[in-house]
């Protein structure tokens, strides 16, 4: 029984648990989004790319561990950098990647039935809120929506992550028009007033190509002393092990 396989008394053990009950249930009631021989595409910037060792090959150990004999595939689409936006700070070494000038090429090279979608850290260019950031995120996400919808390809959207700054009392209030803002430079407030922005416009999407929408932003801030080691914006192993977790909980 795939409910008795690889107990461990570690996250990738839980994890591990719970996917062999998708499984299970995805038998039953067909919630589980995938089925036998599926290949899953994970798209995003370098949270989801993660040098080749983070959040998708785990979930891809996962899914080994617990039900070989589906041969589920994960595919790391992840690019360093990346935005949806479109946008690029003014001290960024030349233009961030912009998702849709490869999203086709992915796409014709990688014959997928099920996206992840996880993006948002570097969208707002560690900017101030603003109008044009929203507007700009929200029709991403929609086109995005768009192109894989034509190629009947179904997603599972992950919120961004949060961008966990050490906020220092003489940071709170010091914004100013001439501040140049940028990854190694941010908004103050750039998790609190952007990145929550871009999390509740993921979970409010309502689309056909979409499976299922994942907060990965709480849980990762909730034990963000766990979750990051080197810098505020990429989990280490233990954070990008609660992803998995936290991705394999929701599709119960």
């Amino acid at each position: 029984m795939l409910r008795s396989v690889f107990i461990k008394n570690s996250l990738l053990g839980i994890s591990s648990v719970f996917f062999g009950d998708l499984i299970v249930q995805s038998c039953s009631t067909e919630k589980f989004p995938f089925k036998k021989n599926q290949r899953i595409g994970c798209i995003g910037d370098s949270v989801t790319y993660s040098g080749g060792n983070g959040y998708v090959e785990l979930l891809q150990q996962s899914m080994d561990e617990t039900s070989p004999e589906y041969n589920l595939k994960c595919i790391n689409l992840g690019l360093n950098s990346e935005t949806i936006t479109g946008l690029t700070e003014g001290d960024h070494l030349g233009a961030r990647p912009y998702l849709f000038d490869r999203l086709e090429t992915v796409l014709d090279a990688n014959d997928l039935d099920v996206l992840f979608f996880c993006y948002g850290i570097n969208c707002g260019i560690y900017n101030p809120p603003s109008v044009d950031i929203f507007d700009k995120y929200k029709k991403g996400v929609i086109r995005y929506l768009e192109i894989i919808k034509s190629r009947n390809i179904r997603t599972i959207l992950l919120t961004p992550p949060p961008l966990l700054l050490v906020q220092k009392d003489n940071q709170k209030d010091k914004t100013t028009q001439n501040t140049q803002y940028s990854w190694k430079n941010p908004y103050p407030r750039y998790d609190q007033e952007v990145i929550q922005q871009f999390r509740d416009i993921i979970l409010q999407i309502h689309h056909p190509s979409v499976i299922a929408k994942i907060d990965i932003h709480t849980p990762l801030t909730q034990e963000a002393d766990q979750s990051y080691s080197t810098d505020p914006i990429h989990p280490n192993n233990h954070g990008n092990q609660l992803i998995v977790d936290t991705i394999v909980k929701s599709l119960l």
